[in-house]
């Protein structure tokens, strides 16, 4: 199929669009009938039969929330599928530089769970469902795409783990907790929660460790009441949500360079010379651009009047060299042993406080760097040097010769001679 065709005298494909499943080649169509908007799904997976098979299974399913099949063929040695097109914003969209508060990612995941628990009485279950699957549009209505569709494809590409209704459960507990965290599930922490309430903070834990939810009424059972009305503005307020993780990490990160980048240009603009007086004003400069934490454009320096000589112009580009190395060590550095040991005893008791703290201090001390900490390392060399001691004393103790009165032995082996004689 080609940009232009008009499958059936009806649907006209518009253009091409990405896809994140293995299988599927997909257009942006027209229904000229109904004069809609439409996606059309050219599938070329190991068995597009069995696509087609779910697709029409999904055809009894009458839910706004659900985008609905129109049409599937088989004619002319290519299987397509046709379905409504979700309107609104995706979620993956939001995720990727945004995290939700509690009570909007509440209405997306109820919302949710909702419409596909209408699928589940009618014997539908999605299969493959992820932040990629949701919309939400301008009237705040949650859109799910791809019921049984994406769960087929899934499991034809080695995807899909699960099935049936736990599986779509299990699916929304890990949107839920991407959605108030700003990273993805499988890289979430307990000390990536912000404040939520009881039932959704024990949702995200079980999540966090790896736990199956049963079913879609747990879910609503534990969001509790939400407020779907709240996410009128959201395609539209999105941007000002706080950021995700890593886009607070992409933002420290450009900051860093914008100082780094300011420094140069500071040193780049006060020539070296062998004068002995210095411009010490110059130098205070390039230090409090090093030191700023908030990003600043290159600032503009009148010449000085008495220029730097050699010597400290090599101190500032010492300072900045450094800076440079701290900034690359952090950004490509590993996994310290402190935090590979706390993140498996963190995964196999996710809710262990003491484990937690230990946990985010290791990550702090491996982002933050600094000297070592010898606390440990004294405390074993005295443990080491007590025993030491100990065993010494006992020694000395044992090999000295017990103290008796001076010339008792010689008294005791001889004895006078007695008589009697007068």
């Amino acid at each position: 199929m080609q940009v232009g065709t008009t499958l059936d005298g009806r649907f006209a494909l518009l253009s091409r669009a990405d896809y994140d499943l293995p299988g599927v080649e997909r257009f942006l169509a027209r229904d000229m009938r109904l004069g809609s908007n439409v996606v059309v799904d050219e599938i070329s997976s190991v068995a597009p039969t069995a696509v087609r098979r779910a697709a029409l299974s999904t055809l009894a399913v009458r839910d706004p929330r659900l985008t609905r099949t129109i049409a599937t063929s088989a004619s002319g040695g290519a299987t397509y599928v046709v379905a409504e097109r979700a309107e609104g914003i995706c979620l993956a969209t939001i995720l990727g530089k945004r995290r939700l508060h509690e009570d909007l990612a509440r209405a997306v995941v109820g919302e949710a769970a909702r419409a596909l628990a209408a699928a589940s009485a009618g014997a539908a279950h999605h299969g493959w469902l992820r932040a990629e699957s949701v919309f939400v549009d301008d009237r705040g209505r949650v859109s799910i795409t791809g019921l049984a569709v994406d769960g087929e494809l899934a499991l034809q590409a080695g995807l899909r783990r699960g099935r049936g209704e736990g599986a779509d459960a299990t699916a929304l507990a890990r949107i839920f907790l991407a959605a108030v965290t700003g990273t993805r599930a499988t890289a979430a922490t307990d000390a990536d929660l912000p404040d939520l309430a009881p039932a959704s903070r024990a949702l995200c834990d079980d999540a966090i460790a790896g736990k199956s939810v049963p079913s879609l009424a747990h879910i609503l059972d534990a969001l509790g009441p939400f407020d779907a009305r709240s996410l009128r503005s959201l395609p539209h307020t999105w941007e000002s949500l706080p950021l995700s993780l890593a886009a607070e990490r992409d933002r420290d990160r450009e900051r860093k360079r914008a100082r780094a980048a300011a420094a140069r240009e500071v040193l780049a603009r006060t020539p070296p010379a062998p004068a002995a007086q210095t411009e010490r004003s110059t130098i205070e400069r390039v230090a409090a651009v090093i030191a700023d934490p908030m990003p600043v454009a290159a600032p503009t320096v009148p010449e000085p009047e008495r220029p730097l000589t050699a010597a400290e112009i090599e101190d500032l580009h010492d300072l900045y060299t450094f800076d440079a190395m701290v900034e690359e060590q952090t950004a490509a550095r590993g996994p310290t042993t402190q935090e590979l040991f706390y993140e498996r005893l963190h995964g196999r008791w996710p809710r262990s406080r003491s484990i937690t703290r230990r946990l985010d201090r290791a990550h702090e001390r491996a982002i933050r760097g600094g000297p070592i900490n010898a606390t440990p390392i004294m405390l074993g060399l005295s443990i080491v040097a007590i025993v030491a001691l100990t065993i010494i004393a006992i020694s000395l103790f044992t090999n000295t010769p017990s103290t008796s009165t001076p010339g008792l032995e010689q008294r005791l082996d001889h004895y006078p001679e007695f008589t009697y004689a007068p």
